[in-house]
């Protein structure tokens, strides 16, 4: 759900909200915090970024006119179109997801993990990574990265089954890296 309300106005601080589960979807302690924050700061513009859970979710607040923007991100809504992305970029998307896996997994490699997930995110705003990580390039990346000598998890044999919903969970959890 993406809802504009307002024109930002001229000159006025503009802020970014990021919540997860609560304002302005539902009510209770952190959402009657944040509607504080809000509320009590009539003088910024306020654009809220709201991670939730289908995307379907009813705003349960009345918003103030200093809020520009409202939008939804779903985690576990239906998957963003697209096609996953070929040639070269495919390749680097693949290498991006190779060291975010590796930084993830192998910790020696953390190092690799900022750098990683900020090429992820731009292949995210772009509108490429959840389509990626639904394709077969993602579950063989996956695999690689686990078959590798001295990452913990290969002792444990995981399987293609554990490659898939590995994957399926990470596509979901890197979803709000689209907003």
């Amino acid at each position: 759900m993406h809802v504009h309300r307002a024109a930002r106005r001229s000159g006025a601080p503009r802020v970014t909200l990021l919540t997860e589960g609560t304002y302005p979807h539902s009510h209770g302690g952190v959402s009657v915090w944040c509607d504080q924050l809000v509320t009590g700061m009539p003088d910024v513009d306020f654009d809220v970024l709201a991670v939730t859970g289908s995307g379907r979710e009813p705003l349960a607040w009345d918003l103030p006119p200093h809020v520009s923007r409202v939008l939804s991100v779903p985690m576990w809504g239906p998957a963003p179109e697209g096609r996953p992305p070929r040639g070269r970029a495919g390749r680097q998307l693949a290498d991006a997801y190779e060291k975010f896996l590796t930084a993830l997994l192998d910790p020696g490699a953390e190092a690799g993990f900022g750098p990683a997930l900020y090429a992820l995110a731009h292949a995210a705003g772009d509108g490429r990574l959840s389509p990626f990580l639904r394709s077969d390039a993602a579950i063989s990346v996956l695999t690689s990265v686990w078959r590798r000598p001295g990452i913990a998890v290969r002792e444990a044999g995981p399987t293609v089954h554990d490659a898939l919903t590995a994957t399926a969970l990470l596509e979901h959890a890197l979803r709000p890296l689209s907003a």
